[in-house]
């Protein structure tokens, strides 16, 4: 008789998307607006009161703001999150950073064109790309 053999599947259902971090004197409306008129997207902040909720290094909850634009015609999903808020800093080991650019899902821009159409917007003065493997904040965003 023939032993069978059992496989185990593992399957990672999270998905790495591509984060950028915007150096900018801009304040967050401001940026928004920018990114809507000359992106032509439509950043949005969600109803008053609604926050993505993450603990700090001290395990307190803080709840930061946030925009995004959800264009589910294209299944693109994007948020704009500022570093520095309520007095305490997203990420403090990229505190020269000002805001995080979410990809969440995007199927409209080509990554480098965003980048580069990001770094000829007046305020903007410059933007990093990173993976979503490197921020545990990314899971909180599933507006």
């Amino acid at each position: 008789m023939t032993r069978l053999k059992k496989i185990k599947l593992e399957i990672d259902d999270e998905n790495e998307f591509p984060i950028l971090g915007i150096s900018t004197a801009l304040g967050d409306y401001r940026l928004a607006w920018e990114l809507n008129s000359k992106l032509k997207l439509k950043f949005q902040r969600p109803e008053q009161d609604t926050y993505f909720t993450i603990p700090d290094k001290t395990k307190k909850n803080v709840d930061y703001e946030y925009y995004s634009y959800v264009n589910e015609e294209e299944l693109s999903k994007f948020f704009l999150v500022k570093n520095k808020q309520k007095g305490s800093t997203l990420f403090s080991d990229r505190e020269r950073l000002d805001f995080f650019l979410v990809l969440r899902d995007n199927f409209i821009w080509d990554e480098e064109d965003l980048i580069s159409d990001l770094r000829k917007i007046k305020g903007i003065i410059a933007v990093f790309s990173f993976s979503s493997t490197e921020f545990e904040f990314s899971e909180y965003l599933n507006d």
